[in-house]
Formats: structure tokens, C-alpha cells, sequence
């Protein structure tokens, strides 16, 4: 009986199997693509994004599953690096903050074609500031890798709104206070435009007839001179400064003034006179102390007040000291010393 072999011979099938186009990954990377683009008036100095990392920069869904489209590095490290590689920057310039405040990268699957919407916002500070944002959208249909556009839509898009923040900044920059320092004008006003005060200065020394007020019987003094220290400001931004002018104005009221009959005498009108003496001086060290202090966007308004604080509190220990150790002006001897040397210190400063 013949035997038949029968030989049954496995041959290997390679079967060849649709594979999605984001098989390596979600991720979009930037062409490190040169910019023709050069900013006259700006430099990136730094960016950052406003886009939780949990949530990534949008979606894909290939028509069976939905998953998270990321940008290689991260946002903020992938943009610093195209912009720090690819676009021109003076860096003599304002430094300015691009921060993404938005980005969405919508990718779907439809049928055997991919359609992508894509939306981003780009927001400039400088100096802190929050200038100006800008927003864009961009959509198309295609059967190629749908990351080629998104990254394409990403570059135009920087591009783009860099190009426009750069008009923009040259129509504004003068007009916002980027600088983080206050520079602070000060001067000592000689007038007044309050008819019921006398503004200090040396050619004009008090007359009884200026002590206008209501006089105060229940007090055993003779005479009452009320002066102050007026605190004024107007600012401005200058080349991207802000530009404070402070006027001090040392006065003296006539409504809340007073002399009583039996004190209308030369050398209680001294002792008053005096008074105001000790006023103008403080008005002129707070001016000085003023120009001497170091200003900042976040400081200027708190020291303003702690400084008026500081020499209003000195001006009235001075005038209280002043009265105590003169008796209010009836002890001659420690009169004509604080008199003295109450001059010395008016002619001292150079203010008036």
C-alpha cells in the first residue's frame, strides 16, 4: 500500500491594520520655522500660560475614543522657545509678559477625513499690567495628519497677534506707568486760593487784624493761631512712568484764628507768629523728606500718608513743647530763645 505524506506548510500572514495618526502620541510640536517678523517697540521677556496641565490644549476623538492633545514642553516652554529661537528681539526695549490665557484644539474623525477647530488667547503685561488680549479661531477639513494645521494655526497666530501688540504699544506705551518706580515731584506753594488763609512766607508776618475766628472764652489762653500743612497731588504717566506732583501748602486759617482783647499786644502777635514759624519749617522738611524717599507703583500712596503722619505729629509736639516751655509766650527769656532759633532754622532750610 502506497503512503501518502501529505506536507501542510505555515506560511506567516502580515496583516495590515489602520493605524490612527497620533499612534506616536497627541502631541504638537513647533517648527523651529524663522519669523520675518521683528517687534520695534517690545521683547518677549518671558511667557506663561493659564492652562491647567490636567486638561492639556484640547482633544481627539478618532471615532472610537476621545484623548488629550498636549504641546511638546508644555505651553509656556514650547512658545518661549519658538519665540526666543525663530523671532528677532531688542531687548533694549520694554520687556513685556505673553502670557496664554487660552487654548483649545478640537480634532475629530469624520468618516475618513479630520476636522479640526482651533481656538487661542494671547494676553500682553508689562510692568505687572494686564495691556491687552487677543483672541483667534481657525478651522479646517483634511485627510493628512491634523496636527500639521493646529501647529500651523499656533505660529500664524503668535506671529499674528505679536504683530498687532506691536502697533498697539507704540500708540500706548508712553501712557501706561510700567515702571515699577514713582518719581515725585514736590514744591512749597506760595499762594492760596482760599480767601480765609494766609499762605506762609517770610515778607509777610501775621497782623492782629488777621485773627478773625471766634473767640474761645472758656479757655484761659489769650490767643490761638491755627495753622496747617495742605497735601495736593496731581499725577501723570510720562515715558512709561508714573509722575506724582506734590504741592504743600503751609497756612494759616483767619476764621479759626482768634485773639482775645486783653492779649492784642506785640509780643503775644510774636508768639503766634512763632507758631507759624514751626508750622512752614515742618512743611519744608516733609517736602524733603518727600524727594528723598524711594517711590514704588506699590508703596507711593502708603508712605505718602505715613510721612504726612510723621511730621504733623512732630509740628504738633513742637508747638506743644513750644507753649510749655514759654508759658504761652509769658516767660520773656525762653521766648526770645525759641524765637531765635526758630529764625535760624527758617533761614536754614532755603524754603521761603
Amino acid at each position: 500500500m502506497k503512503q501518502i505524506m501529505r506536507v501542510f506548510l505555515f506560511v506567516p500572514v502580515l496583516l495590515i491594520l489602520p493605524v490612527a495618526v497620533f499612534a506616536q502620541g497627541n502631541v504638537i510640536t513647533l517648527k523651529q520655522e524663522h519669523v520675518a517678523f521683528v517687534p520695534k517697540t517690545y521683547y518677549i521677556s518671558d511667557v506663561t500660560d493659564s492652562i491647567p496641565d490636567s486638561v492639556g490644549i484640547g482633544t481627539i476623538y478618532d471615532g472610537t475614543k476621545k484623548q488629550p492633545v498636549t504641546m511638546e514642553g508644555g505651553v509656556a516652554m514650547a512658545f518661549k522657545n519658538f519665540i526666543d529661537h525663530n523671532i528677532a528681539q531688542d531687548k533694549s526695549t520694554q520687556a513685556v509678559v505673553l502670557n496664554v490665557s487660552k487654548m483649545d484644539i478640537d480634532i475629530k474623525k469624520k468618516g475618513t477625513s479630520w476636522q479640526v477647530n482651533a481656538a487661542m488667547s494671547i494676553t500682553f503685561y508689562a510692568g505687572g499690567i494686564k495691556l491687552v488680549q487677543y483672541s483667534g479661531k481657525g478651522s479646517a477639513e483634511m485627510d493628512s495628519d491634523p496636527r500639521e494645521y493646529a501647529e500651523q494655526f499656533v505660529r500664524q497666530t503668535i506671529e499674528k497677534d505679536m504683530s498687532k501688540f506691536d502697533g498697539y504699544w507704540a500708540e500706548h506705551k508712553n501712557s501706561v506707568a510700567v515702571s515699577e518706580v514713582v518719581k515725585v515731584n514736590v514744591v512749597v506753594a506760595k499762594t492760596i486760593n482760599k480767601p480765609n488763609c494766609i499762605v506762609y512766607t517770610t515778607k509777610r508776618q501775621l497782623l492782629i487784624s488777621d485773627f478773625t475766628g471766634p473767640v474761645q472764652d472758656d479757655v484761659s489762653e489769650l490767643a490761638a493761631t491755627y495753622s496747617g500743612i495742605a497735601f495736593s497731588t496731581t499725577g501723570a504717566t510720562e515715558k512709561g512712568q508714573l509722575v506724582i506732583n506734590v504741592t504743600l501748602t503751609p497756612y494759616f486759617d483767619k476764621t479759626k484764628s482768634w485773639f482775645k482783647e486783653a492779649g492784642k499786644n506785640p509780643v503775644l502777635l510774636a508768639h503766634e507768629q512763632a507758631h507759624f514759624d514751626i508750622t512752614a519749617i515742618k512743611a519744608c522738611e516733609l517736602a524733603e523728606a518727600l524727594r528723598k524717599a524711594a517711590f514704588t507703583k506699590d508703596n507711593y500712596l502708603a508712605l505718602f500718608d505715613q510721612l504726612q503722619q510723621q511730621y504733623v505729629g512732630q509740628s504738633n509736639e513742637e508747638q506743644n513743647t513750644y507753649d510749655n516751655e514759654t508759658n504761652h509766650g509769658t516767660i520773656p527769656d525762653a521766648q526770645q530763645a525759641w524765637q531765635k532759633r526758630i529764625l535760624l532754622k527758617v533761614k536754614a532750610l532755603d524754603c521761603y
